[in-house]
C-alpha cells in the first residue's frame, strides 16, 4: 500500500500481535551503508525519491557525495539520523532482496 496516503500515516497494531512485530531497520531494503572519506555510517534512504519509487535499486554501499548532490546537507542528516539497525521498522519497510543470479 505505498500509494495510500491515509494508511502511511497510521499504523494499527492488534493487542495480541504486539509481541509478534519483529521487522527491524536492518532487514529493510532502504537501509544502506553510507561511505564517507574516513568512516562508514548506516542510514535509511527511504526519503530519497529515486530509491523510494524503486526506479533505482538501493545499493549496499552509497558514497556520501551522491547523497550530498541529490539531497543536500539537511537531507543527509535526516538519512543518518535514521541509522539505528535495531529500531522498529517504519511504514516504508520492504524486505531486503538478496543478490540471486539466475543462470
Amino acid at each position: 500500500m505505498p500509494d495510500n496516503k491515509l494508511w502511511t500515516s497510521h499504523r494499527m497494531i492488534l493487542p495480541e500481535a504486539r509481541e509478534v512485530i519483529v521487522n527491524q531497520c536492518r532487514d529493510c531494503r532502504f537501509f544502506a551503508t553510507i561511505q564517507g572519506a574516513r568512516e562508514k555510517r548506516q542510514g535509511c534512504v527511504a526519503g530519497v525519491r529515486r530509491y523510494r519509487t524503486l526506479s533505482v535499486r538501493v545499493p549496499a554501499v552509497i558514497h556520501v557525495m551522491e547523497l550530498m548532490r541529490s539531497e543536500g546537507k539537511e537531507g543527509l542528516n535526516r538519512i543518518l539520523k535514521k541509522g539505528n539497525p535495531g529500531a522498529q521498522a517504519c511504514e516504508m519497510w520492504l524486505p531486503r532482496q538478496e543478490n540471486i543470479l539466475h543462470v
